[in-house]
């Protein structure tokens, strides 16, 4: 990777070399490059080792030791140095929910990993979408800052002529600075988007780059049956395990604070003197009070659990109306398209007959409507990109699906 960023450099530094980037090359390079899956990924070493540690719970520790002691009677000085090897044989009830515990800190780490993974590619989808999006508007607002510009320019043309009045001038101006406005708004914003998506894959800022389109097909039906999809969300949806799991540590801290006689033995060997110590609390007074308390933590996990799940049910069950939606504005994006067209074809004609004098609006509106048909396309990429990624499944299938079939 660190060869790459060099070459990315070096053509920076001798030439205007274009990176072309597709979403699976975005996805890579961020898997390399990205901080927060670095962090993750180290977190997840660490909770590993952690595990390790806790089934090797027999590991002996080294203790030394010395005192200085004065006999009264004596009057005499005594020094004592002693080294002690000391090793957990068992902890009862302890031993074995500490090494639950610590597996299932890492399998909800694991959990995260994965679930990071899903929303980089979410994120790389709509930082997709949001770069084209923004593109198409500096199009559209560049032709109508032109248009805009036109009508200002002729308006200070007829008011040296004294067939135009500061009023009309004025208002003209402020629509095409209105223009120029947010015609620099959509370049900002293009190119933020385009900062963005540099900064998660790893991508020196300096690097020119070029974005290709994402993978679109009609769709004239869903992609796989809502029904179907919901209930494989509420089973391998990563929130709802990760609660699965938290309710299951809980039950492991339920079992190590009610246990009343909880029995420690212990390997000793010493210079002094050496072998098996066996210890156990016979009274605990703030016992019953740990156990309500995990109780109650326990009690909110599952209703946040139980939150979760009818959440997930919510949409899953409203689907099917938002896909219809957008499925409707999709074809009336295209219609309105065609029209457009049509309209641009027909005023092209009478500019070149010379019974049109601008052809700008017909240009202007057959952006605009490309825009809007672009929006409605991408519209539903992300509607299933987010179901699918509810559903624990990765949003690129989305793209796949729509790359590939036929």
């Amino acid at each position: 990777m660190k060869y790459l960023i060099l070459f990315l450099l070096a053509s920076f530094c001798f030439g205007d070399e274009v990176l072309v980037l597709d979403y699976k090359k975005v996805y890579s390079l961020a898997l390399e490059n990205n901080a927060e899956i670095k962090k993750l990924r180290e977190q997840l070493k660490a909770l590993d080792i952690d595990y390790q540690l806790a089934q090797r719970y027999y590991y002996p520790i080294i203790y030394a030791g010395a005192s200085l002691v004065y006999d009264m009677d004596k009057r005499q000085t005594k020094t004592n140095f002693d080294i002690s090897i000391i090793s957990i044989l068992y902890e009862f009830q302890k031993t074995k929910s500490r090494i639950a515990l610590s597996g299932i800190r890492r399998d909800i780490a694991q959990l995260m990993w994965k679930q990071l993974n899903r929303d980089i590619q979410l994120r790389i989808i709509k930082l997709f979408v949001d770069a084209h999006m923004y593109k198409k508007l500096t199009e559209v607002k560049r032709e109508e800052m032109a248009i805009a510009y036109v009508r200002f320019d002729r308006a200070r043309e007829k008011r040296d002529l004294g067939l135009a009045t500061d009023h009309e001038v004025y208002k003209l101006e402020g629509i095409y600075r209105e223009k120029r406005r947010e015609l620099f708004y959509a370049q900002h914003r293009y190119n933020h988007t385009l900062l963005e998506i540099k900064a998660l894959a790893g991508i020196p800022y300096e690097t020119p780059v070029e974005l290709k389109d994402l993978p679109f097909r009609e769709l004239d039906r869903s992609l796989v049956d809502f029904p179907l999809l919901r209930e494989e969300a509420l089973r391998e949806n990563t929130n709802l395990k990760i609660k699965s799991l938290e309710l299951k540590s809980y039950d492991e801290e339920i079992k190590m604070a009610k246990s009343f006689i909880n029995p420690s033995v212990n390997l000793k060997l010493s210079t002094n003197k050496s072998g098996l110590e066996i210890t156990t609390p016979i009274y605990d007074a703030g016992r019953p009070y740990r156990v309500e308390y995990i109780l109650s933590l326990q009690k909110s996990v599952q209703k946040e659990k139980e939150g979760l799940e009818r959440d997930i049910s919510l949409l899953f069950y409203s689907a099917s109306y938002e896909w219809e939606y957008l499925k409707a504005r999709w074809l009336e994006a295209i219609t309105k398209d065609r029209f457009a067209e049509e309209n641009l074809i027909l005023r092209r004609s009478e500019y070149e007959l010379e019974l049109a004098f601008d052809l700008g609006y017909a240009m202007a509106e057959k952006s605009e409507t490309e825009r809007q048909l672009m929006e409605a396309k991408y519209n539903l990429i992300l509607f299933w990109a987010k179901l699918f990624n509810l559903a624990g499944r990765e949003p690129f299938k989305v793209l796949e699906a729509l790359e590939y079939s036929h």
